[in-house]
């Protein structure tokens, strides 16, 4: 039976506490083992453990052993390590000794091997929650996306994609940044579209999010390849809804791709994306962007017909929207209307 709650007594611990100690008591005698093998299993069992006994303390002390087998460990043992990280990101609060876990896994970013730094990298980045404004891990990020090891870079924008979700600091500082890798000729294609997605992050000051949205636009009729397109346009949908200033512009932008990229693939996306937008600022849509979704609504496609129909019954909650604007068709309201 899963323990939930932890009680300790003036007597000392309960049944669910010695069953928690005894667990990972057998767990450390995994970790120290002189066998890869043992000390494997051993690490790939703590996410169970937390889900079993999801107590402080026993969590502290698990990541802390975690920490210290990434910081002497080989890279297939800091790898299971990442994944612990990842697995367990809801108890990731329950460390108590953060500085002394960061110090340990930040260590081995010194070392001579990319490998080792791009796994110290990526573990970082997977807890980025409870270290949102570590200045030394931002800096050891920024520097990173400047190596010439490919695997090293793509872990520092996986860092850098997780800290600008975090920390408005790190998003603002490193917008120029991404922004110039994003344009350089001497990125990969591939990087580029690893790139983008971070600058859905960038909202937090109008300046930059102007900057952010111009940069994206731009890129769009430069690399009309379809997945620069949905990375693209999911980016900026991404941003106007955070900023909301910008949601007029982007519904025109998506609805223009709506009706004039033939590709279906762009047509779902950005009906998925339309939705977002309807659902974050329904009042701010132009009063012609209804002809377009009941336009598509009419269409022989039934799986662009069901998207377009859910993102007009988001519009119809909204009263700005449900009335019809002068000039407008009637019977394309009269249709939506018998649609929904």
């Amino acid at each position: 039976m899963n323990v939930r709650v932890s009680s300790f007594s003036d007597g000392g611990l309960g049944e669910p506490e010695q069953d928690a100690n005894s667990a990972l008591t057998e767990l450390d005698k995994g970790l120290r083992s002189g066998r890869v093998g043992e000390q494997c299993e051993a690490i790939v069992r703590f996410p169970r453990l937390f889900e079993k006994y999801p107590f402080p303390i026993l969590i502290n002390s698990s990541f802390l052993k975690l920490a210290d087998v990434f910081r002497v460990g080989n890279n297939f043992l800091r790898l299971w390590v990442l994944r612990v990280c990842q697995q367990s990101e809801k108890h990731l609060d329950k460390i108590l000794n953060v500085d002394e876990f960061v110090r340990r896994v930040f260590s081995v970013i010194h070392s001579n091997d990319p490998v080792a730094r791009a796994l110290t990298l990526r573990t970082l980045g997977s807890v980025a929650g409870i270290i949102p404004e570590r200045q030394q891990v931002h800096h050891s990020i920024r520097r990173s996306l400047d190596s010439h090891d490919t695997v090293e870079v793509e872990a520092a924008v996986y860092a850098a994609m997780q800290f600008a979700a975090q920390s408005k600091s790190f998003a603002v500082s490193m917008c120029n940044k991404i922004s110039h890798m994003i344009q350089g000729l001497a990125t990969p294609a591939h990087m580029k579209l690893q790139l983008i997605p971070i600058l859905q992050h960038m909202h937090h000051d109008t300046s930059t999010a102007a900057m952010v949205r111009q940069l994206c636009t731009d890129l769009l009729p430069k690399y009309p390849a379809q997945d620069f397109v949905l990375v693209t346009l999911r980016t900026l949908t991404q941003l106007a809804s955070a900023t909301l200033v910008e949601i007029p512009n982007q519904v025109e932008l998506l609805l223009d791709y709506l009706v004039n990229d033939p590709r279906r693939e762009v047509q779902c996306c950005v009906l998925q994306c339309l939705y977002l937008l309807a659902k974050h600022g329904a009042y701010l849509w132009p009063d012609t962007s209804v002809a377009s979704l009941v336009s598509v609504a009419r269409g022989p496609h039934p799986s662009l017909v069901i998207c377009a129909l859910d993102v007009l019954i988001v519009l119809t909650r909204s009263a700005a929207v449900c009335k019809v604007p002068s000039g407008q068709n009637l019977s394309e309201h009269e249709h939506c209307k018998q649609q929904l």
